[in-house]
């Protein structure tokens, strides 16, 4: 693993050297395991890359924001944000308020808006970060149906991987990131309008199988910021970063490479 640090905006992890891309995401996704895709390739390129786990001490989305700016402010040189899920809108919203700080912005599965389907799922997720092995099935279930496509679910080795691994993937979540992760999303209802104000590069990739995120919605933010390039993969969803990361990362680093080239 990089260089950690524990600091007070957050937990960070760090590799290589050269033009820096930064990588964000929900709390309950930890940046430092869904990059590993394609944190080699970028280190072979000359990119140094940066894991960032934001961990302001208010929870809204706007906190948030101000975390990752304030991570920027440190840096001399522009960087590459690369967002996934929750990490994508955190992403898109530092763009719009960072300006110079940011020379491109990758957004997996992002969104600019919460929709009635979302908060139903938020409010079945929330009940079952309650105590209670009970609910473990449960937890899996809802896991695996937000997050991968028809065929690996009907894949029984994949499925009974899944359930035997279920304490990294979809076990009880850690309360206090679970908030942190649930309070950015109740507080982050309709930003549509004011992304049209992001004026630098950004590829929004989205995922057309994606039950949790939905490619609907990558599609409404690629269409309000000005100049976006979008890209929805077919037969894919939520989890594509780590379930096929060989389609995933080649268009990025093809975008990262144009717009943040390696030195």
């Amino acid at each position: 693993m990089g260089e950690g640090s524990l600091g007070e905006l957050g937990v960070v992890h760090t590799w290589g050297s050269g033009p820096e891309v930064v990588f964000l995401s929900n709390p309950l996704a930890d940046p430092v395991g869904w990059s590993a895709g394609v944190r080699d390739d970028l280190l072979g390129l000359g990119y140094s890359v940066t894991t960032f786990e934001h961990r302001p001490e208010a929870l809204d989305w706007c906190s948030a924001v101000t975390c990752v700016e304030q991570l920027l402010a440190q840096r001399t040189e522009p960087v590459a944000l690369v967002g996934w899920s929750q990490g994508a809108a955190l992403a898109q919203e530092v763009t719009l308020a960072s300006g110079a700080a940011v020379g491109c912005a990758i957004l997996l599965a992002t969104y600019g808006r919460q929709n009635e389907i979302d908060r139903i799922l938020q409010r079945c997720w929330d009940r079952l970060a309650t105590p209670g092995g009970d609910l473990d099935n449960l937890r899996l279930a809802m896991a695996l149906l937000t997050s991968f496509p028809p065929d690996s679910l009907a894949d029984d080795d994949f499925v009974a991987h899944m359930g035997l691994v279920q304490s990294q993937w979809a076990g009880r979540p850690d309360p206090a990131k679970r908030l942190r992760a649930s309070t950015f999303i109740a507080t982050y209802q309709d930003r549509l309008s004011a992304l049209s104000g992001v004026r630098t590069p950004c590829l929004v990739m989205g995922f057309q199988l994606d039950t949790d995120t939905f490619a609907a919605r990558a599609r409404e933010v690629a269409g309000v910021i000005p100049g976006a390039k979008h890209m929805e993969l077919e037969g894919l969803s939520h989890a594509a970063p780590l379930s096929d990361p060989k389609r995933v990362w080649p268009p990025v680093i093809d975008f990262l490479r144009s717009h943040h080239p390696p030195g």
